[in-house]
C-alpha cells in the first residue's frame, strides 16, 4: 500500500511496523507471493515482480530495522536519575519520548532526558 500511495512515508512508520512485525520476514512472505502468482500461460508482460518489496526492504535496510524496532533510548531509570517519582507519569513520559524517537526527533540520551526533565 505505501509503494501504490506515491507519497512519501516517513520513516517513523516503518519503525512503528517493526515493532508489530518482523520486516524481513514481512518482505520474504510478500515477494514469494507475488512471485508464486504468475502461472506459465500468463504473458510474461503482465507477470506480478517484486518492485514493491524491493522499495519496502531496501528503506527497512537503511533503518536497520530488518529484525525489529530500535530500543527505546529514554528508560525509567533515567527518568529516576532525573528525580521522578515511579509512577502513572513515567509511562506517559517514555511512551511519548519514544514516539519522537521514532520520527527521528531524539537521537540521543541527552536530549531524551532533557524532554523528560520538560515534562516535570
Amino acid at each position: 500500500e505505501w509503494f501504490k500511495a506515491k507519497t512519501p512515508v516517513g520513516d517513523g512508520a516503518f519503525r512503528r511496523l517493526a515493532r508489530k512485525v518482523e520486516p524481513d520476514l514481512l518482505y520474504r512472505v510478500a515477494k514469494a507471493d507475488s512471485l508464486g502468482r504468475n502461472p506459465g500461460w500468463l504473458p510474461k508482460e503482465k507477470w506480478f515482480d517484486s518492485t514493491a518489496q524491493e522499495w519496502f526492504i531496501e528503506k527497512v535496510r537503511a533503518l536497520q530495522v530488518e529484525k525489529k524496532a530500535p530500543e527505546p533510548i529514554l528508560m525509567g531509570r533515567h527518568l529516576i536519575e532525573l528525580g521522578f517519582e515511579p509512577g502513572p507519569q513515567f509511562k506517559k513520559i517514555l511512551d511519548e519520548a519514544y514516539e519522537l524517537q521514532l520520527d527521528n526527533k531524539l537521537s540521543n540520551v541527552e536530549d531524551a532526558k532533557k524532554f523528560a526533565d520538560e515534562r516535570r
